[in-house]
């Protein structure tokens, strides 16, 4: 049957050339897009080992001095500081809450912020590292707020954890203790900052974290820092809820129960948001949201081109054949036999666009023209970073998707083909 086919291919070159030049130019296009879903989709596999699920930013806002509440003497000095003490108590008694957390602002997942830091081990200073610093109140439970683990998911982590009491103490992510101490023994170790002037004691080490879920892992230090009245309108507090309560029943009855009971001093609830909407508005405001939406229409686009394209074109091809199907029935071809013809030659005329495709595809790469989004850890080598490998894969996926486009472009030609009674098909010869 292939020999047949090819000769059929053959025979009608000048034609299928105009066929398989626009298939190869789709195939082009269509792995481009593969390629990116594939590096984006693999990113997603990677286990992120922080939990937002649950977890929530209470935002505070503060009376301006020309508002009937507003009161000059509580604000700055001891009597901030006792007003947002008490906030937090309330926040804590709350009893749909399993813990509550101080950072700094920028070191709130999702929010798109990111403070950068360097550290060099004092042991040896040419290991050096640089990451996402994320400065936390170790008074407060930032770990368990958002389900921090050590032993790759195995172990919850929870900020008393680790002992704080020295003010230069620094808990590292696993991917920064790996490159930093090579020898495994990272908890007790000094690190020096960036510009030598400052050592930091490492108290331990936590699972390694993903700014953003569409990305690879990342570098990460986290520092103490106190909340005072210098820093308190810097910070973010974090809340995460029972896992029992829905997220919708817990945020109404938050809003209606603790509006009044936040109302100390000059400060009041602005609002209560998830951790979870916070990081798709981020995501929608980084371009990552439109680009993905994007490439989706392309993809589709590109597919609709060829159905349509591939669909004309073997229903003209069939019509012009029908005394070829006349004879293959008369000698015995079943439709199903017939039907197969069809959506085989496709197949093949499929293939070899593909050829050519590659070949263009492999300059592409060659080139540096094809990105892998959130390459960071260098030295842990991820399937994306197997570029062969990934060419082969993703020219496989392509294949598949154009495959089952052809399959469905020639189906309904095919079909009514195959139905065609061999004297009526004869006829026409």
């Amino acid at each position: 049957m292939l020999k047949s086919i090819f000769t059929q291919i053959l025979n009608r070159k000048r034609s299928n050339s105009w066929i398989v030049a626009e298939l190869s130019l789709v195939f082009i296009l269509a792995w481009n897009i593969t390629d990116y879903f594939f590096v984006i989709g693999y990113n997603y596999s990677i286990p992120n080992y922080r939990d937002i699920r649950h977890t929530w930013q209470v935002n505070l806002a503060e009376y301006p001095d020309v508002h009937p509440l507003y009161r000059s003497e509580e604000n700055a000095g001891k009597a901030l500081e006792a007003n947002f003490s008490r906030i937090l108590q309330t926040i804590r008694n709350y009893p749909d809450i399993e813990a509550i957390s101080i950072s700094e602002r920028g070191s709130e997942p999702g929010s798109g912020g990111y403070h950068v830091r360097g550290f060099y081990s004092l042991n040896d200073t040419s290991h050096y590292e640089n990451g996402q610093a994320i400065r936390l109140d170790p008074q407060s439970d930032f770990f368990r707020v958002f389900g921090y683990t050590t032993n790759n998911g195995k172990t919850p982590v929870s900020t008393s954890d680790f002992d704080w009491s020295n003010p230069n103490g620094i808990v590292i992510g696993h991917s920064v203790a790996k490159r930093l101490f090579p020898d495994g023994l990272a908890t007790g170790k000094e690190l020096t900052d960036g510009n030598k002037t400052q050592n930091y004691v490492v108290l331990g080490i936590v699972d390694d974290i993903k700014r953003f879920d569409y990305e690879r892992t990342q570098n990460t230090f986290y520092l103490a820092f106190r909340c005072d009245s210098s820093n308190l309108r810097n910070v973010k507090i974090s809340i995460r809820s029972k896992t029992s309560i829905p997220d919708a029943s817990f945020k109404e009855a938050f809003k209606k129960e603790m509006t009044n009971s936040l109302q100390i001093g000059n400060f009041y609830l602005k609002s209560i948001v998830s951790y979870g909407k916070i990081a798709t508005d981020t995501k929608n405001s980084f371009g990552m949201t439109n680009e993905i939406r994007q490439r989706t229409y392309l993809m589709i686009f590109f597919l609709l081109n060829i159905l349509l394209c591939v669909m004309g074109t073997f229903w003209y091809r069939i019509h012009t054949r029908r005394e070829e199907t006349g004879i293959r029935k008369a000698m015995g071809s079943t439709n199903r036999n017939i039907r197969n013809i069809f959506l085989i030659e496709g197949l093949c005329l499929l293939t070899i666009a593909m050829l050519p495709a590659m070949i263009v595809e492999a300059n592409l790469v060659y080139a540096g023209l094809i990105e892998t989004l959130g390459r960071e850890n260098l030295d842990t080598t991820y399937l994306p970073d197997r570029i062969f490998l990934r060419f082969l894969i993703t020219n496989g996926i392509t294949w598949v998707i154009m495959s089952a486009v052809i399959i469905a472009a020639i189906w309904l030609p095919a079909r009514k083909a195959a139905a065609m009674p061999p004297a009526e098909a004869l006829h026409y010869e």
